[in-house]
């Protein structure tokens, strides 16, 4: 069965004060169980910072990683600097997998840790089985990463809710405590739409693979 494997850690794990780990797991664990209405999802930490998601419907897995990273920018107290994740997801098939999802195996797997073991200074990489579709979604995902690692923890807070509450913006900006003005300028300052435009794309590309 093809799915989707998120590889990741946390970026410069060492400077998040020790009264905030806590928070920082809470946050990913939150992010999971709020994407669970998309797809059957589920999280396993390791080596304190790093971590492995496994998504059921890989045409979501792209939409997961980048909720991770909106979650932990808009979780971050006031005195910290922005947290944040690298990403790298996998689309293929699995071949075992266990209860502990670091045992596990498989193609999806073995593509999301090559991919983060070679992601460099990037947050977000994206490798499945199929040359021309990795091609075509490199260059937008570089773009794409580029902007995400850019945000302000008010920017990832309404990417967030949009992403996984779609609702029409003056009820997410009335959820967030903000005005609409408030709301549509973090909007749009972030590339909401943009970000909703790459993530509809990498769906319809990856259909075409997993039929």
């Amino acid at each position: 069965m093809i799915k989707g494997v998120i590889t990741g850690d946390l970026v410069n794990s060492t400077n998040i004060a020790a009264k905030w780990r806590q928070t920082v797991v809470d946050a990913l664990h939150v992010c999971v169980e709020e994407s669970i209405p998309l797809t059957p999802i589920k999280l396993e930490m390791y080596r304190g910072d790093s971590f492995q998601v496994v998504v059921d419907k890989p045409e979501y897995a792209l939409a997961i990683a980048i909720a991770l990273r909106a979650k932990l920018k808009a979780e971050t107290p006031d005195e910290q600097k922005l947290w944040d994740a690298r990403l790298a997801v996998g689309i293929g098939e699995i071949s075992f997998e266990s209860d502990n999802i670091v045992t596990s195996d498989g193609e999806a797997f073995r593509l999301s840790g090559h991919s983060f073991d070679h992601i460099g200074k990037k947050r977000l990489s994206i490798s499945t089985p199929w040359p021309d579709f990795n091609t075509n979604i490199d260059l937008v995902t570089r773009f794409a990463d580029d902007l995400i690692t850019s945000w302000t923890a008010k920017q990832a807070r309404v990417v967030y809710q949009s992403m996984l509450f779609p609702k029409l913006q003056k009820d997410l900006a009335e959820e967030l405590d903000m005005t609409r003005q408030n709301f549509n300028y973090h909007w749009s300052s972030a590339r909401g739409q943009l970000i909703l435009d790459y993530i509809e794309y990498f769906k319809s590309l990856i259909s075409k693979y997993i039929r």
